[in-house]
């Protein structure tokens, strides 16, 4: 029996062709030697004129540097920690527990309400004077939760009052299903750094071109340029133009992927609902549902005999932090067809496991 993925957070769409001719337009004219270690010129003005325009974030091409998302989080741990310093993660949220120890930080965990939002009281007082970075993610992952204008306002005046930096994960942006996305950067005071991260990957179906970027005060946005000198050395320049072609060109394939996203969401939604012992929070956007099941099984267990007996695999909601516990993963990245199937096995292992109706 085949192994469904709904684990991973990849659209099953291809690269847009657009995109695919212009990377091999920039090589065809030779653009496969280095590139300056912040990124090219003109791909940083229109990432600046981007977040500028959509998200109100105040950005010149001085405060942009072109480098994988995730690559971002960690070079912004790089660049911010010393060892021994705390990173304030609301959660359940990504997986940002390793990179903050590689950078030599301390994660530390702050449960979110029951509906995923910000709990404001728990974030004050997870802070202490080792505290340096809080990191927002919205939509989020694992969840979907859009954060609301008045919870991110209110959570960067926290870390503004404790001296902090506020790292904000907006890999998701463009799949907004319901709400607005609220920048941090955007209501955040002047004396309050913000990192701002984005990506291409799920925009515009590049996942494997590994080309996002960082928006942040200039003095910061050349230590993170540090970073990138002293390990990436530079995103390729023809993957750079590739990228600059579908800012300029492919908000239409954007716009169609997120409808399809949203129609698949809704169809998982929908087949959720018909499952015993399942309950979830309805994402707003990304690509994943995160609902709780009610089998005495921990997570890890759960998704691994679910992987084991029906041949799906769905991520253990602990991964996420420990409020995870009792939930699961699922992507809504594949075809309905699949979602289908998936959920088809989920509730015959929920039923053979004595999962109740209620």
């Amino acid at each position: 029996m085949e192994v469904l993925p709904l684990h991973i957070g990849e659209p099953d769409f291809d690269t847009p062709q657009g995109i695919q001719d212009a990377a091999y337009r920039a090589m065809q004219r030779g653009l496969t030697r280095y590139a300056p270690s912040q990124g090219m010129t003109d791909l940083r003005e229109a990432i600046a004129e981007r977040v500028s325009n959509l998200y109100r974030i105040p950005a010149q091409a001085g405060n942009v540097v072109v480098l994988p998302a995730k690559f971002s989080i960690y070079a912004t741990f790089l660049a911010t920690l010393q060892p021994g310093d705390e990173v304030i993660l609301p959660e359940p949220t990504y997986l940002f527990d390793q990179p903050v120890r590689l950078a030599g930080g301390r994660p530390v965990y702050v449960p979110t309400r029951p509906d995923f939002s910000l709990d404001l009281d728990a974030l004050a007082a997870a802070i202490t004077p080792r505290s340096r970075l809080l990191v927002l993610v919205s939509p989020g992952n694992p969840t979907g939760r859009v954060l609301r204008r008045d919870e991110i306002r209110a959570a960067c005046e926290i870390a503004r009052d404790h001296g902090l930096t506020v790292a904000s994960d907006e890999t998701y942006a463009s799949l907004l299903y319901e709400g607005t996305h609220v920048a941090p950067a955007s209501v955040a005071s002047d004396d309050l750094p913000v990192v701002t991260i984005g990506s291409f990957s799920k925009t515009f179906a590049m996942t494997g071109w590994r080309v996002g970027y960082a928006v942040a005060p200039e003095a910061l946005a050349r230590r993170l340029v540090v970073v990138v000198e002293h390990t990436l050395t530079c995103v390729p320049p023809f993957v750079q133009r590739a990228a600059l072609w579908a800012l300029e060109n492919a908000q239409s394939d954007a716009d169609r992927f997120r409808e399809s996203l949203r129609e698949r969401r809704d169809h998982l939604l929908a087949r959720l609902d018909d499952l015993p012992g399942i309950s979830y929070v309805q994402p707003q956007g990304a690509l994943y549902v995160f609902p709780r099941y009610e089998l005495p099984l921990g997570s890890v267990d759960f998704a691994t005999r679910f992987l084991e007996e029906e041949r799906v695999a769905l991520v253990p909601g602990v991964a996420f932090g420990p409020s995870g516990e009792r939930h699961l993963r699922v992507s809504f990245s594949s075809p309905p067809e699949v979602l289908d199937e998936g959920m088809l096995r989920l509730g015959r292992f929920l039923e053979r496991n004595g999962a109740s109706r209620g």
